[in-house]
Protein backbone atom coordinates (compact mmCIF):
# COMPACT_ATOMS: atom_id res chain seq x y z
CA UNK A 1 0.00 0.00 0.00
CA UNK A 2 2.55 2.57 1.22
CA UNK A 3 4.22 1.60 -2.27
CA UNK A 4 1.09 2.62 -4.18
CA UNK A 5 0.83 5.73 -2.52
CA UNK A 6 4.59 6.59 -3.32
CA UNK A 7 3.65 6.24 -7.01
CA UNK A 8 0.17 7.82 -7.07
CA UNK A 9 2.64 10.95 -5.54
CA UNK A 10 5.13 10.58 -7.76
CA UNK A 11 2.81 10.64 -10.85
CA UNK A 12 0.84 13.31 -9.20
CA UNK A 13 4.22 15.25 -9.10
CA UNK A 14 5.15 14.65 -12.53
CA UNK A 15 1.46 15.75 -13.84
CA UNK A 16 2.12 19.61 -12.67
CA UNK A 17 5.23 19.65 -14.21
CA UNK A 18 5.99 20.97 -17.47
CA UNK A 19 9.44 21.73 -19.81
CA UNK A 20 8.88 25.39 -20.38
CA UNK A 21 10.90 27.49 -22.60
CA UNK A 22 11.38 31.32 -23.01
CA UNK A 23 13.81 33.83 -24.46
CA UNK A 24 15.43 36.91 -22.97
CA UNK A 25 16.87 39.22 -25.34
CA UNK A 26 19.02 42.27 -23.69
CA UNK A 27 19.52 45.49 -25.68
CA UNK A 28 21.15 48.67 -24.54
CA UNK A 29 18.83 51.86 -25.73
CA UNK A 30 16.96 55.16 -24.43
CA UNK A 31 14.64 55.36 -22.03
CA UNK A 32 12.68 57.61 -18.98
CA UNK A 33 11.31 55.59 -16.63
CA UNK A 34 11.41 58.40 -14.32
CA UNK A 35 10.57 61.25 -16.98
CA UNK A 36 14.45 61.84 -17.64
CA UNK A 37 15.68 59.99 -20.74
CA UNK A 38 19.38 58.22 -20.49
CA UNK A 39 20.37 54.97 -22.02
CA UNK A 40 19.73 51.65 -19.99
CA UNK A 41 19.09 47.93 -20.13
CA UNK A 42 15.86 46.89 -21.80
CA UNK A 43 14.88 43.00 -21.73
CA UNK A 44 12.27 42.15 -24.22
CA UNK A 45 11.94 45.47 -25.01
CA UNK A 46 10.88 46.16 -21.30
CA UNK A 47 12.52 47.68 -17.91
CA UNK A 48 12.11 46.41 -15.73
CA UNK A 49 11.92 42.79 -17.55
CA UNK A 50 8.61 40.73 -18.16
CA UNK A 51 7.76 38.50 -15.56
CA UNK A 52 8.92 34.82 -15.64
CA UNK A 53 6.12 32.21 -13.77
CA UNK A 54 6.39 28.38 -13.32
CA UNK A 55 5.41 25.89 -11.56
CA UNK A 56 7.50 24.08 -8.73
CA UNK A 57 9.22 21.24 -10.46
CA UNK A 58 9.41 23.12 -13.98
CA UNK A 59 11.80 21.93 -16.05
CA UNK A 60 13.18 25.71 -17.74
CA UNK A 61 15.24 26.26 -20.06
CA UNK A 62 15.64 30.30 -20.64
CA UNK A 63 17.81 31.76 -23.64
CA UNK A 64 19.49 34.83 -22.96
CA UNK A 65 20.72 36.53 -26.06
CA UNK A 66 22.75 39.72 -25.50
CA UNK A 67 22.28 42.05 -28.03
CA UNK A 68 24.35 45.34 -25.71
CA UNK A 69 27.24 46.35 -26.27
CA UNK A 70 29.23 45.00 -23.17
CA UNK A 71 29.22 41.61 -21.50
CA UNK A 72 27.06 40.28 -18.75
CA UNK A 73 25.35 37.80 -16.84
CA UNK A 74 21.86 36.57 -15.44
CA UNK A 75 21.32 35.76 -11.77
CA UNK A 76 17.86 33.93 -10.44
CA UNK A 77 17.70 35.25 -7.03
CA UNK A 78 16.65 32.46 -4.61
CA UNK A 79 16.32 29.59 -6.42
CA UNK A 80 18.31 26.35 -5.76
CA UNK A 81 19.87 25.82 -8.77
CA UNK A 82 20.61 22.07 -7.67
CA UNK A 83 22.50 19.79 -10.24
CA UNK A 84 22.59 22.81 -12.56
CA UNK A 85 25.08 25.22 -10.73
CA UNK A 86 26.72 26.33 -13.62
CA UNK A 87 23.22 28.15 -14.34
CA UNK A 88 23.35 30.99 -11.01
CA UNK A 89 24.89 33.05 -13.64
CA UNK A 90 27.74 34.61 -11.60
CA UNK A 91 30.96 35.86 -13.83
CA UNK A 92 34.14 33.81 -12.40
CA UNK A 93 32.25 31.79 -10.04
CA UNK A 94 29.66 29.30 -12.08
CA UNK A 95 29.97 30.75 -15.51
CA UNK A 96 31.91 33.10 -18.31
CA UNK A 97 30.25 36.00 -19.50
CA UNK A 98 27.66 35.99 -22.11
CA UNK A 99 29.39 38.55 -24.65
CA UNK A 100 28.01 40.76 -27.19
CA UNK A 101 26.18 39.16 -29.83
CA UNK A 102 26.37 35.85 -27.94
CA UNK A 103 23.61 33.78 -26.04
CA UNK A 104 23.29 31.34 -23.21
CA UNK A 105 20.90 29.08 -22.35
CA UNK A 106 20.36 28.41 -18.55
CA UNK A 107 19.08 25.28 -17.56
CA UNK A 108 17.40 24.91 -13.67
CA UNK A 109 14.40 23.68 -12.10
CA UNK A 110 12.15 25.93 -10.74
CA UNK A 111 12.58 25.44 -6.74
CA UNK A 112 11.41 26.30 -4.10
CA UNK A 113 7.83 27.85 -4.51
CA UNK A 114 7.61 31.32 -3.99
CA UNK A 115 8.71 34.53 -4.78
CA UNK A 116 11.90 35.69 -6.82
CA UNK A 117 13.47 37.41 -9.38
CA UNK A 118 16.31 37.64 -11.56
CA UNK A 119 18.78 40.39 -12.20
CA UNK A 120 22.38 41.34 -13.25
CA UNK A 121 25.66 39.88 -12.13
CA UNK A 122 28.36 41.38 -13.56
CA UNK A 123 29.28 44.92 -12.34
CA UNK A 124 26.53 47.58 -11.36
CA UNK A 125 24.58 46.89 -14.22
CA UNK A 126 21.35 46.29 -11.94
CA UNK A 127 21.36 49.78 -11.94
CA UNK A 128 20.74 50.19 -15.58
CA UNK A 129 17.74 48.45 -15.29
CA UNK A 130 18.71 44.97 -16.05
CA UNK A 131 15.95 43.05 -13.29
CA UNK A 132 12.84 41.09 -13.71
CA UNK A 133 10.25 39.34 -11.13
CA UNK A 134 9.98 35.36 -11.15
CA UNK A 135 7.39 33.61 -9.14
CA UNK A 136 6.87 29.69 -8.75
CA UNK A 137 3.62 28.57 -7.63
CA UNK A 138 3.45 25.62 -4.96
CA UNK A 139 2.82 21.99 -6.13
CA UNK A 140 -1.06 21.56 -5.37
CA UNK A 141 -1.51 20.30 -1.48
CA UNK A 142 1.39 22.05 -0.23
CA UNK A 143 0.67 23.00 3.42
CA UNK A 144 -0.42 27.00 3.16
CA UNK A 145 -1.00 29.36 6.43
CA UNK A 146 -3.89 30.79 4.50
CA UNK A 147 -6.30 29.18 7.89
CA UNK A 148 -4.32 31.33 10.02
CA UNK A 149 -5.54 34.45 8.36
CA UNK A 150 -9.68 33.17 7.91
CA UNK A 151 -11.37 30.04 8.85
CA UNK A 152 -14.24 31.26 6.82
CA UNK A 153 -14.94 28.77 3.80
CA UNK A 154 -15.22 31.47 1.33
CA UNK A 155 -12.26 33.71 2.14
CA UNK A 156 -10.05 30.66 2.09
CA UNK A 157 -11.42 29.73 -1.55
CA UNK A 158 -9.79 33.48 -2.48
CA UNK A 159 -7.61 33.86 -0.53
CA UNK A 160 -5.96 30.57 -2.07
CA UNK A 161 -6.78 31.75 -5.95
CA UNK A 162 -5.12 35.16 -4.87
CA UNK A 163 -1.88 33.67 -3.53
CA UNK A 164 -1.71 31.52 -6.97
CA UNK A 165 -1.70 34.43 -9.23
CA UNK A 166 -0.07 37.43 -7.36
CA UNK A 167 0.29 40.67 -8.71
CA UNK A 168 4.23 41.17 -8.45
CA UNK A 169 5.95 44.28 -7.47
CA UNK A 170 8.86 45.35 -8.24
CA UNK A 171 10.55 48.06 -6.65
CA UNK A 172 13.66 50.10 -7.38
CA UNK A 173 15.58 53.19 -7.04
CA UNK A 174 16.63 55.13 -10.22
CA UNK A 175 19.68 57.36 -11.25
CA UNK A 176 19.66 59.75 -14.16
CA UNK A 177 23.39 58.22 -13.90
CA UNK A 178 24.62 54.73 -15.43
CA UNK A 179 26.30 52.47 -13.54
CA UNK A 180 29.74 53.64 -15.37
CA UNK A 181 28.99 57.06 -14.77
CA UNK A 182 28.17 56.19 -10.89
CA UNK A 183 32.14 54.29 -10.74
CA UNK A 184 33.69 56.85 -12.06
CA UNK A 185 32.02 59.22 -9.37
CA UNK A 186 33.07 56.89 -7.02
CA UNK A 187 36.29 57.08 -7.59
CA UNK A 188 37.23 60.62 -8.63
CA UNK A 189 35.18 62.10 -5.35
CA UNK A 190 35.59 59.62 -3.17
CA UNK A 191 32.53 59.25 -2.38
CA UNK A 192 29.99 56.52 -1.82
CA UNK A 193 27.32 57.97 -1.35
CA UNK A 194 23.10 56.62 -1.46
CA UNK A 195 21.91 59.60 -3.63
CA UNK A 196 19.23 58.42 -6.68
CA UNK A 197 16.41 60.48 -8.19
CA UNK A 198 13.60 58.20 -7.92
CA UNK A 199 12.03 55.52 -6.60
CA UNK A 200 10.54 53.59 -9.25
CA UNK A 201 7.12 50.81 -8.78
CA UNK A 202 7.08 48.45 -12.05
CA UNK A 203 9.68 50.87 -13.60
CA UNK A 204 7.41 54.11 -13.08
CA UNK A 205 8.07 56.75 -11.03
CA UNK A 206 9.10 60.79 -10.84
CA UNK A 207 11.70 62.75 -9.52
CA UNK A 208 9.62 64.67 -6.96
CA UNK A 209 11.49 68.09 -5.22
CA UNK A 210 9.54 69.33 -2.28
CA UNK A 211 12.12 72.01 -1.31
CA UNK A 212 15.28 71.46 0.98
CA UNK A 213 13.21 72.99 4.47
CA UNK A 214 10.43 70.72 3.82
CA UNK A 215 12.95 67.17 3.72
CA UNK A 216 15.06 68.82 6.77
CA UNK A 217 11.54 68.65 8.59
CA UNK A 218 10.49 64.93 7.12
CA UNK A 219 14.34 63.86 8.27
CA UNK A 220 14.07 61.14 11.25
CA UNK A 221 14.63 62.20 14.51
CA UNK A 222 17.34 59.56 15.12
CA UNK A 223 18.76 61.14 11.80
CA UNK A 224 18.40 64.42 12.44
CA UNK A 225 20.45 63.96 15.75
CA UNK A 226 22.90 61.66 13.92
CA UNK A 227 24.12 64.30 11.03
CA UNK A 228 23.61 67.66 13.35
CA UNK A 229 24.49 70.01 12.93
CA UNK A 230 24.58 69.09 9.39
CA UNK A 231 20.96 68.72 7.24
CA UNK A 232 20.18 66.85 4.23
CA UNK A 233 20.38 68.35 0.77
CA UNK A 234 17.26 70.01 -1.63
CA UNK A 235 17.60 66.10 -2.89
CA UNK A 236 17.12 64.58 0.50
CA UNK A 237 21.00 63.07 0.36
CA UNK A 238 22.41 62.95 3.50
CA UNK A 239 25.63 65.25 4.21
CA UNK A 240 28.98 63.25 4.75
CA UNK A 241 29.87 63.34 8.53
CA UNK A 242 32.04 61.55 11.03
CA UNK A 243 29.65 59.63 12.26
CA UNK A 244 29.14 57.88 9.26
CA UNK A 245 32.22 58.31 7.22
CA UNK A 246 34.70 58.08 10.14
CA UNK A 247 38.49 58.74 9.67
CA UNK A 248 37.25 58.42 5.78
CA UNK A 249 35.95 61.70 5.90
CA UNK A 250 39.09 63.66 4.98
CA UNK A 251 39.67 61.33 1.69
CA UNK A 252 35.98 62.72 0.35
CA UNK A 253 36.28 65.46 -2.05
CA UNK A 254 32.81 66.66 -2.77
CA UNK A 255 33.82 69.25 -5.11
CA UNK A 256 34.33 66.27 -7.50
CA UNK A 257 30.45 65.13 -7.51
CA UNK A 258 28.70 66.24 -11.11
CA UNK A 259 26.47 68.91 -10.38
CA UNK A 260 22.50 67.33 -10.06
CA UNK A 261 24.03 64.38 -8.48
CA UNK A 262 23.86 65.16 -4.84
CA UNK A 263 21.71 68.54 -4.72
CA UNK A 264 20.11 70.56 -7.41
CA UNK A 265 17.31 68.76 -7.24
CA UNK A 266 15.46 68.86 -10.64
CA UNK A 267 12.23 67.26 -11.07
CA UNK A 268 10.33 65.27 -13.29
CA UNK A 269 7.22 63.11 -13.67
CA UNK A 270 6.21 59.87 -15.08
CA UNK A 271 2.48 57.81 -14.74
CA UNK A 272 2.99 56.59 -12.15
CA UNK A 273 2.09 52.28 -11.98
CA UNK A 274 -1.14 51.43 -11.11
CA UNK A 275 -2.06 48.19 -10.04
CA UNK A 276 -5.77 47.27 -10.70
CA UNK A 277 -7.65 44.75 -8.70
CA UNK A 278 -11.06 43.77 -8.89
CA UNK A 279 -13.10 43.52 -5.33
CA UNK A 280 -15.24 40.55 -6.77
CA UNK A 281 -12.27 38.37 -6.20
CA UNK A 282 -12.12 39.26 -2.35
CA UNK A 283 -8.25 39.27 -1.65
CA UNK A 284 -5.47 40.31 -4.20
CA UNK A 285 -2.18 39.41 -2.78
CA UNK A 286 0.73 42.00 -3.71
CA UNK A 287 3.93 40.37 -3.59
CA UNK A 288 6.87 43.07 -3.13
CA UNK A 289 10.09 42.54 -4.73
CA UNK A 290 13.25 44.56 -3.94
CA UNK A 291 15.39 45.41 -6.93
CA UNK A 292 16.76 49.00 -5.37
CA UNK A 293 20.36 48.85 -5.47
CA UNK A 294 21.00 51.12 -2.31
CA UNK A 295 18.11 52.01 -0.53
CA UNK A 296 16.00 51.12 2.30
CA UNK A 297 11.98 50.85 1.68
CA UNK A 298 8.76 51.00 3.73
CA UNK A 299 5.81 49.88 1.74
CA UNK A 300 2.49 50.87 2.72
CA UNK A 301 -0.95 50.78 0.98
CA UNK A 302 -3.33 54.07 1.93
CA UNK A 303 -6.24 52.41 3.74
CA UNK A 304 -5.51 48.69 3.36
CA UNK A 305 -4.38 45.82 5.56
CA UNK A 306 -1.50 43.55 4.47
CA UNK A 307 -0.98 40.07 5.68
CA UNK A 308 2.64 39.17 5.14
CA UNK A 309 2.67 35.23 4.85
CA UNK A 310 5.89 34.86 2.98
CA UNK A 311 9.26 35.83 3.09
CA UNK A 312 11.82 35.34 0.59
CA UNK A 313 9.91 32.87 -0.76
CA UNK A 314 9.06 30.78 2.32
CA UNK A 315 5.50 30.16 4.18
CA UNK A 316 5.86 32.11 7.26
CA UNK A 317 2.91 32.57 10.06
CA UNK A 318 0.88 35.29 8.26
CA UNK A 319 1.50 38.80 10.49
CA UNK A 320 -1.25 41.92 10.06
CA UNK A 321 0.48 44.64 9.23
CA UNK A 322 0.11 48.61 7.73
CA UNK A 323 3.70 49.09 6.74
CA UNK A 324 6.50 46.74 6.41
CA UNK A 325 10.40 47.84 5.78
CA UNK A 326 12.30 46.16 2.81
CA UNK A 327 15.73 45.87 2.05
CA UNK A 328 17.86 44.94 -1.19
CA UNK A 329 16.90 41.61 -2.55
CA UNK A 330 14.29 40.87 -0.46
CA UNK A 331 10.53 39.40 -1.30
CA UNK A 332 7.10 39.37 1.32
CA UNK A 333 4.08 38.75 -0.10
CA UNK A 334 0.78 40.19 1.44
CA UNK A 335 -2.55 39.45 1.31
CA UNK A 336 -5.31 42.34 1.25
CA UNK A 337 -9.14 41.91 2.01
CA UNK A 338 -10.40 44.11 -1.28
CA UNK A 339 -13.42 45.44 1.17
CA UNK A 340 -13.21 49.22 0.91
CA UNK A 341 -14.77 52.04 -1.27
CA UNK A 342 -14.39 51.35 -5.28
CA UNK A 343 -12.02 54.11 -5.62
CA UNK A 344 -8.28 54.86 -6.08
CA UNK A 345 -6.32 54.12 -2.86
CA UNK A 346 -2.25 55.26 -2.86
CA UNK A 347 0.47 53.52 -2.43
CA UNK A 348 3.78 54.50 -0.42
CA UNK A 349 6.91 53.77 -1.16
CA UNK A 350 9.29 55.70 0.92
CA UNK A 351 13.05 55.46 1.68
CA UNK A 352 12.98 54.31 4.92
CA UNK A 353 15.13 57.39 5.99
CA UNK A 354 18.86 55.88 6.52
CA UNK A 355 19.66 56.43 2.73
CA UNK A 356 17.30 59.43 1.65
CA UNK A 357 14.76 61.24 2.68
CA UNK A 358 12.80 60.48 -0.63
CA UNK A 359 9.36 58.86 -1.78
CA UNK A 360 7.51 56.94 -4.78
CA UNK A 361 4.44 56.30 -5.30
CA UNK A 362 1.63 53.86 -6.70
CA UNK A 363 -2.13 53.52 -7.12
CA UNK A 364 -3.88 50.57 -6.03
CA UNK A 365 -7.70 51.12 -8.64
CA UNK A 366 -10.59 49.43 -7.85
CA UNK A 367 -12.24 48.32 -11.01
CA UNK A 368 -15.41 49.46 -11.42
CA UNK A 369 -14.79 52.62 -8.92
CA UNK A 370 -14.79 56.31 -8.82
CA UNK A 371 -11.01 56.73 -9.76
CA UNK A 372 -9.38 59.79 -8.03
CA UNK A 373 -11.60 60.38 -5.29
CA UNK A 374 -9.15 62.98 -3.19
CA UNK A 375 -6.54 62.15 -1.00
CA UNK A 376 -6.99 58.73 1.02
CA UNK A 377 -6.05 58.44 4.60
CA UNK A 378 -1.82 57.14 4.81
CA UNK A 379 -0.39 54.81 7.32
CA UNK A 380 3.38 56.17 6.91
CA UNK A 381 4.79 59.50 6.06
CA UNK A 382 7.25 60.84 3.62
CA UNK A 383 9.83 59.46 5.92
CA UNK A 384 8.33 56.37 6.39
CA UNK A 385 7.49 56.52 10.11
CA UNK A 386 4.21 56.07 11.47
CA UNK A 387 1.75 58.45 10.97
CA UNK A 388 -1.05 57.30 12.87
CA UNK A 389 -0.71 55.18 15.91
CA UNK A 390 -2.71 52.59 14.52
CA UNK A 391 0.48 51.59 12.09
CA UNK A 392 1.88 48.41 13.07
CA UNK A 393 5.14 47.67 11.32
CA UNK A 394 6.13 44.10 10.08
CA UNK A 395 8.65 42.12 12.60
CA UNK A 396 10.53 40.58 10.56
CA UNK A 397 13.03 39.82 13.82
CA UNK A 398 10.31 37.15 14.51
CA UNK A 399 9.25 35.68 11.76
CA UNK A 400 8.51 31.32 12.36
CA UNK A 401 8.06 29.60 8.80
CA UNK A 402 4.93 27.83 8.08
CA UNK A 403 5.29 24.69 8.86
CA UNK A 404 7.80 25.31 11.69
CA UNK A 405 11.27 24.73 10.07
CA UNK A 406 14.62 24.06 12.68
CA UNK A 407 17.79 23.35 12.61
CA UNK A 408 20.27 21.19 13.58
CA UNK A 409 21.09 21.76 17.63
CA UNK A 410 24.54 21.72 16.89
CA UNK A 411 26.46 22.67 13.30
CA UNK A 412 29.77 21.14 12.56
CA UNK A 413 32.01 24.43 11.17
CA UNK A 414 31.93 28.05 12.41
CA UNK A 415 33.48 30.62 10.09
CA UNK A 416 33.69 34.54 11.28
CA UNK A 417 32.96 36.79 8.40
CA UNK A 418 34.67 40.18 9.29
CA UNK A 419 33.06 43.37 7.40
CA UNK A 420 34.30 47.03 6.91
CA UNK A 421 35.64 49.28 4.24
CA UNK A 422 39.02 48.61 3.61
CA UNK A 423 41.26 51.39 1.87
CA UNK A 424 39.04 54.10 0.23
CA UNK A 425 35.74 55.28 1.30
CA UNK A 426 33.94 53.09 -1.52
CA UNK A 427 35.91 50.01 -1.00
CA UNK A 428 34.21 47.50 1.33
CA UNK A 429 35.24 44.05 2.42
CA UNK A 430 33.70 41.12 3.68
CA UNK A 431 36.19 38.58 4.85
CA UNK A 432 37.99 36.14 7.17
CA UNK A 433 40.62 38.72 7.52
CA UNK A 434 38.36 42.07 6.97
CA UNK A 435 40.20 43.51 4.59
CA UNK A 436 40.21 41.77 1.28
CA UNK A 437 38.36 42.62 -1.85
CA UNK A 438 36.83 40.33 -3.84
CA UNK A 439 37.49 41.18 -7.66
CA UNK A 440 34.78 40.06 -9.62
CA UNK A 441 36.20 41.05 -12.95
CA UNK A 442 39.63 39.58 -12.90
CA UNK A 443 38.20 36.20 -12.68
CA UNK A 444 35.15 36.30 -15.02
CA UNK A 445 36.94 33.91 -16.95
CA UNK A 446 38.35 31.24 -14.97
CA UNK A 447 35.25 30.29 -12.94
CA UNK A 448 35.78 28.39 -9.67
CA UNK A 449 33.35 25.80 -10.57
CA UNK A 450 35.11 24.56 -13.37
CA UNK A 451 37.92 23.82 -11.53
CA UNK A 452 37.83 20.10 -10.16
CA UNK A 453 37.08 19.61 -6.64
CA UNK A 454 36.62 22.93 -5.84
CA UNK A 455 40.57 24.01 -5.69
CA UNK A 456 41.48 27.30 -6.78
CA UNK A 457 43.02 28.29 -9.71
CA UNK A 458 42.85 31.44 -10.39
CA UNK A 459 44.10 33.26 -7.88
CA UNK A 460 41.52 34.13 -5.66
CA UNK A 461 42.40 35.00 -1.98
CA UNK A 462 41.99 32.06 0.35
CA UNK A 463 40.40 35.04 2.70
CA UNK A 464 37.43 35.31 0.22
CA UNK A 465 36.78 31.75 0.40
CA UNK A 466 34.64 29.35 2.32
CA UNK A 467 34.98 25.28 1.92
CA UNK A 468 32.51 23.21 3.19
CA UNK A 469 31.69 19.13 3.27
CA UNK A 470 27.86 17.93 2.04
CA UNK A 471 25.24 17.17 4.08
CA UNK A 472 27.18 19.45 7.19
CA UNK A 473 25.41 22.96 9.02
CA UNK A 474 27.45 25.40 8.97
CA UNK A 475 27.37 28.50 10.74
CA UNK A 476 28.42 31.84 9.38
CA UNK A 477 28.94 34.97 11.67
CA UNK A 478 28.71 38.51 10.21
CA UNK A 479 30.31 40.80 12.25
CA UNK A 480 30.73 44.61 11.90
CA UNK A 481 31.97 47.51 14.32
CA UNK A 482 35.12 45.09 15.11
CA UNK A 483 37.47 47.61 13.88
CA UNK A 484 38.63 49.87 16.93
CA UNK A 485 38.97 52.84 14.30
CA UNK A 486 35.26 52.15 12.83
CA UNK A 487 32.76 51.20 15.89
CA UNK A 488 29.85 52.37 13.41
CA UNK A 489 28.98 50.43 10.75
CA UNK A 490 26.14 50.91 8.62
CA UNK A 491 23.12 48.14 7.25
CA UNK A 492 24.70 45.16 5.35
CA UNK A 493 22.03 43.19 3.30
CA UNK A 494 23.64 39.45 2.44
CA UNK A 495 22.40 37.20 0.20
CA UNK A 496 23.92 33.95 -0.29
CA UNK A 497 23.22 32.06 -3.47
CA UNK A 498 21.73 28.30 -3.79
CA UNK A 499 20.80 27.91 0.15
CA UNK A 500 18.31 29.81 2.65
CA UNK A 501 19.73 30.21 5.88
CA UNK A 502 18.23 30.10 9.82
CA UNK A 503 18.84 33.58 11.37
CA UNK A 504 19.66 31.58 14.80
CA UNK A 505 21.62 34.76 17.12
CA UNK A 506 22.81 38.01 17.59
CA UNK A 507 24.02 39.74 19.75
CA UNK A 508 26.51 43.05 20.36
CA UNK A 509 30.15 43.61 20.64
CA UNK A 510 32.79 41.03 18.98
CA UNK A 511 32.16 37.74 18.65
CA UNK A 512 34.83 35.80 20.86
CA UNK A 513 34.44 32.30 21.12
CA UNK A 514 35.49 29.01 19.52
CA UNK A 515 32.23 28.35 17.74
CA UNK A 516 28.64 28.71 18.12
CA UNK A 517 28.02 25.26 20.02
CA UNK A 518 30.54 26.95 22.44
CA UNK A 519 28.20 30.21 22.30
CA UNK A 520 25.26 27.87 22.56
CA UNK A 521 26.30 26.49 25.91
CA UNK A 522 28.04 30.42 27.31
CA UNK A 523 24.80 32.53 26.10
CA UNK A 524 21.93 30.83 25.09
CA UNK A 525 19.44 33.86 25.53
CA UNK A 526 21.05 35.21 22.04
CA UNK A 527 20.02 32.10 20.27
CA UNK A 528 16.37 30.92 18.89
CA UNK A 529 16.69 27.17 17.43
CA UNK A 530 13.05 26.46 18.16
CA UNK A 531 11.66 28.78 15.28
CA UNK A 532 14.23 30.83 13.51
CA UNK A 533 13.34 32.93 10.97
CA UNK A 534 14.39 31.12 7.64
CA UNK A 535 15.64 33.13 4.37
CA UNK A 536 18.03 34.10 1.54
CA UNK A 537 18.70 37.91 2.71
CA UNK A 538 19.75 39.17 5.71
CA UNK A 539 20.80 42.44 7.05
CA UNK A 540 23.35 43.62 9.91
CA UNK A 541 22.77 46.05 13.08
CA UNK A 542 23.31 49.97 11.82
CA UNK A 543 25.09 49.60 14.98
CA UNK A 544 28.53 49.44 16.74
CA UNK A 545 30.00 46.03 17.10
CA UNK A 546 27.44 43.43 16.94
CA UNK A 547 27.49 40.29 14.98
CA UNK A 548 24.49 37.82 13.09
CA UNK A 549 24.89 34.21 13.62
CA UNK A 550 23.40 32.56 10.31
CA UNK A 551 23.10 28.27 9.83
CA UNK A 552 22.35 26.04 7.11
CA UNK A 553 22.41 22.88 5.50
CA UNK A 554 25.07 22.22 2.83
CA UNK A 555 22.66 20.00 0.70
CA UNK A 556 23.62 21.68 -2.79
CA UNK A 557 27.22 20.93 -3.90
CA UNK A 558 28.74 24.34 -5.98
CA UNK A 559 30.24 27.30 -6.48
CA UNK A 560 28.03 29.96 -4.63
CA UNK A 561 28.03 33.64 -4.13
CA UNK A 562 27.92 35.07 -0.65
CA UNK A 563 27.58 39.19 -0.94
CA UNK A 564 26.44 42.33 0.28
CA UNK A 565 23.42 43.32 -1.80
CA UNK A 566 23.58 47.02 -1.59
CA UNK A 567 25.14 47.55 -4.98
CA UNK A 568 27.68 50.07 -4.08
CA UNK A 569 28.95 47.38 -1.48
CA UNK A 570 29.10 44.67 -4.28
CA UNK A 571 30.90 46.99 -6.38
CA UNK A 572 33.48 47.84 -3.83
CA UNK A 573 34.83 44.25 -3.33
CA UNK A 574 32.15 42.94 -0.62
CA UNK A 575 31.49 39.55 -1.36
CA UNK A 576 33.06 36.11 -0.72
CA UNK A 577 33.08 32.89 -2.69
CA UNK A 578 31.21 29.84 -0.78
CA UNK A 579 32.25 26.02 -2.18
CA UNK A 580 29.82 23.89 -1.10
CA UNK A 581 29.98 20.23 -0.91
CA UNK A 582 33.98 20.11 -1.81
CA UNK A 583 33.90 16.42 -1.32
CA UNK A 584 31.25 15.60 -3.53
CA UNK A 585 31.90 18.72 -6.65
CA UNK A 586 29.70 18.90 -9.48
CA UNK A 587 31.00 17.92 -12.67
CA UNK A 588 30.42 20.60 -15.05
CA UNK A 589 29.21 19.84 -18.89
CA UNK A 590 32.85 20.18 -20.77
CA UNK A 591 30.78 22.81 -23.34
CA UNK A 592 30.59 25.34 -20.83
CA UNK A 593 34.16 24.88 -19.72
CA UNK A 594 35.29 24.93 -23.23
CA UNK A 595 32.79 27.86 -24.05
CA UNK A 596 34.55 30.89 -25.66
Amino acid sequence: MLRLIIILCSVAYVAWTAEVRTNLTLTWEPGNPNGNQRELIKINGEMPGPELRFDEGDQVEVLVQNDMPFNTTVHWHGLLMRDSPWSDGVPGLTQKPIEPGQSFIYRFTAEPAGTYWYHSHSRMTLLDGLYGPLHIRPNPGSPTPYSLISSNHEDLEQLNRAAREPVLVTLSDWTNWTSWDYMDIFETSNAATFCSDSILVNGHGSTYCPGQEFLINNTRDDMTYFLAPAHVTDKGCLPFVFPTEGYFLDYINTSALPEHYYSGCIGSSSPNATIEVDPSDGWVSLNWIMAALNKMMVVSVDEHDMWVYEADGQFIAPQKVQALTMYPGQRYAALIKLNKERKDYTIRVPDNGLAQVQAGYAVLSYKGGSGWAGDTKPWITWNGNYSSPETVFLNDTIMPTFPVIAPARYSDQTIVVRMSRSGQPYLWSMSKDGTALYPQDDFAYTPLLFNTTGALGNGINENLVIRTENNTYVDIILQVGWRKDELQEITHILHKHASKMWIIGSGTGVWNYTDTNQALDLIPENFNLESPSYRDTFTTSFAGPSWVALRYHVNVPGAWFFHCHVEIHLGGGMAMAILDGVDVWPTVPPELVFRH
